[in-house]
């Protein structure tokens, strides 16, 4: 897994924020790169830029090992992400990727999946309801 942090921030204020303690309102020293899309072109081709003000929405998108976009979240300029629900769709990615199976809603790692045959969802289903 990898974690790449875009904004049409500058280089510039991406080293301030790093530069800068958390305490103080920075964001330390993240271990992640941060692209500097100044030129706003990867916000246009995540449909996450608000062209009259020029300002990108908060986008998080999980890209899966060949490339394919599998999950994506937009949200407006003034709503926080959520961390927990970002990791659990990169465990689901994960899992299925290695096992073949389908993360149903609401899965978390450790849970059962299921097997996207007939049987598989007649077994699911027969083990989740009681």
């Amino acid at each position: 897994m990898e974690v790449i942090s875009v904004s049409t921030d500058s280089k510039f204020s991406h080293l301030a924020w790093k530069n800068t303690p958390v305490s103080e309102g920075g964001i330390g020293d993240i271990k992640y790169p941060m692209i500097a899309d100044f030129t706003k072109d990867i916000a246009r081709q995540f449909d996450v830029l608000v062209e009259n003000s020029g300002v990108a929405l908060r986008g998080t998108f999980l890209i899966d090992k060949d490339q394919v976009l599998q999950h994506a979240t937009i949200n407006n300029l003034d709503l926080g992400r959520n961390i927990h629900e970002t990791l659990r769709m990169v465990d689901a990615l994960q899992y299925t990727e290695e096992h073949g199976e389908v993360c149903p809603a609401e899965w978390e790692s450790g849970q059962k999946a299921l097997n996207p045959s007939r049987d598989g969802l007649k077994e699911y289903f027969t083990s989740i309801v009681k």
